[in-house]
């Protein structure tokens, strides 16, 4: 039953054009764009793929987290999806694990769209720690599920959780290294990166990719993302409901 549910939320999520352009179709042209126009660049020792890959597996994240997960919450709450739902044998845990089962299938697919854009189109080598990425992937991506969950526990309507995704997704993108390195803004805003969730995660994943998830470095971006999901997770389960 939670299969055959997880199923439904993934075909679901095929048929809402705001998810799949957020998660699929800007991550890849952005990817395409910035290496068409400055791929041959080394940022801070690291070159176009070993820098932008994880920078755009990060934008997937938070879009999968905030407009596939946060923002369909709420409006399938406000349709009275969830309320109808209790009339079937399905159970709220259910219905949660199928929602997070579509996150991470949705977010490892369009991780794999990247690399593979990066394989066939700029011909770029690939990490050898692609396992490595992927743990710092799945780590990225339960923080930002909790954060997600966290603004459905406190939107009540689309309109506000659309409002507060959108506000939340230029400083992901621009203020945490996944669009623009942070070594080129200036010195506030490099300041000011160090409270944007983003850029832990990007951070992380960038160390997976070049073999440094088991060193001391990865430390820092581990510790704050855990503190995320943990914070999250603990302040969405008092506020959350399955309906209005």
């Amino acid at each position: 039953m939670m299969l055959t549910h997880a199923g439904f939320e993934i075909k679901m999520f095929f048929r809402e054009i705001i998810s799949v352009f957020f998660t699929f179709l800007l991550p890849a042209i952005s990817f395409i764009f910035f290496g068409m126009m400055d791929g041959s660049q080394m940022y801070d020792g690291h070159n176009y793929i070993d820098t932008y890959i994880p920078g755009m597996v990060g934008i997937i994240i938070f879009s999968t987290a905030f407009f596939s997960i946060g923002m369909q919450v709420v409006m399938d709450r406000e349709k009275g999806i969830y309320k109808r739902l209790r009339a079937t044998p399905l159970t709220p845990l259910t219905v949660f694990v199928s929602i997070v089962a579509k996150g991470f299938f949705v977010i490892y697919f369009g991780a794999l769209e990247i690399m593979l854009i990066a394989k066939f189109l700029f011909k770029g080598t690939l990490s050898d720690t692609i396992f490595d990425f992927y743990i710092a992937v799945t780590i990225s991506a339960l923080a930002f599920f909790a954060c997600g969950f966290l603004i459905a526990s406190f939107a009540k309507r689309m309109q506000t959780a659309m409002a507060i995704s959108m506000v939340l997704m230029y400083p992901m993108m621009f203020l945490s290294g996944s669009t623009i390195p942070l070594s080129t803004l200036p010195k506030a805003m490099q300041i000011l990166s160090n409270f944007i969730p983003m850029t832990y995660s990007v951070e992380l994943m960038r160390k997976a990719w070049t073999g440094e998830l088991w060193t001391s470095a990865s430390i820092r971006p581990i510790a704050v993302l855990l503190g995320i999901l943990i914070v999250g997770a603990f302040i969405g389960a008092k506020r959350f409901k399955w309906d209005n």
